[in-house]
């Protein structure tokens, strides 16, 4: 498994890039043949940032329409985001991280204990939040497919090991960042021998390879590609043109004698 881990991660990062630069590349060119915007919409350019922003900050439309289904996915997405950012100070810049908090090494690993473990529980707690609903509530158990509960069970897999690595006495730290920073720079290393470390990164790669074939695929950004959200409400004031009826006409005039 030494000498396999650093291969598969290489291999799950490039298909997470690929797949990723595949589905944006298809969101660009998707064409939007009507003035869809959801109303009352914002009527400036500014406005559009703005609305964006709540949507994908604060879950607006969620917020409006399920507030007790609210409170477990904006918590679960903010823990998310904040394990992502600790991962990547206490793993790959420890330095640069613990020099902008103007912490001494003793106190920075601390921090990174309490703070880690904490939102590490968040995480568990609200994704445990929200497959409890899919399997109680009864509309959303009846819309809820196999992926949904695979995409949760990955994703509590992945947080459950990465917890218990935490809060283990025995979980070598320093070995990991020379793990990681060695796979960062082409240059792997053995990872730590731990079977809970190869198990949490095995589930990474699985996310990884599954994200962008999956409904995860909308954490590359799927709201800013939605035209409900990121059109200006000014159909008097301009006219919305179809780019298929433009590229009907191109295809006509070329197909003429």
């Amino acid at each position: 498994m030494g000498l396999w881990l650093p291969v598969l991660l290489y291999l799950a990062a490039a298909t997470f890039l690929l797949g990723m630069g595949w589905r944006l590349a298809t969101w660009l060119r998707t064409p939007v043949p009507l003035k869809i915007v959801l109303t009352p919409g914002p009527k400036s350019s500014a406005g559009v940032a703005r609305r964006l922003a709540e949507e994908m900050l604060g879950f607006r439309s969620l917020f409006s329409a399920d507030r007790l289904f609210w409170i477990p996915a904006w918590f679960f997405h903010l823990s998310l985001v904040l394990l992502l950012a600790g991962h990547v100070g206490g793993l790959l810049i420890p330095q640069c991280a613990q020099a902008a908090l103007g912490l001494t090494e003793n106190q920075f690993e601390r921090l990174a204990q309490v703070a880690g473990g904490a939102i590490g529980l968040l995480a568990l707690a609200s994704a445990l939040a929200l497959l409890f609903r899919r399997l109680l509530g009864e509309r959303p158990r009846a819309i809820s497919t196999f992926s949904d509960y695979f995409a949760l069970g990955l994703l509590l897999l992945t947080i459950a090991t990465g917890n218990q690595m935490r809060f283990s006495s025995g979980f070598d730290l320093p070995h990991a960042r020379l793990f990681v920073s060695g796979w960062l720079a082409f240059h792997p290393v053995p990872p730590p021998a731990a079977p809970m470390f190869a198990a949490h990164v095995l589930l990474i790669c699985a996310l990884l390879i599954y994200i962008p074939f999956s409904k995860l695929v909308h954490l590359g950004g799927a709201t800013l590609f939605s035209p409900t959200l990121n059109q200006r409400n000014d159909p008097r004031e301009r006219r919305h043109i179809n780019p298929w009826d433009t590229r009907s006409a191109n295809a006509h005039e070329s197909s003429a004698p």
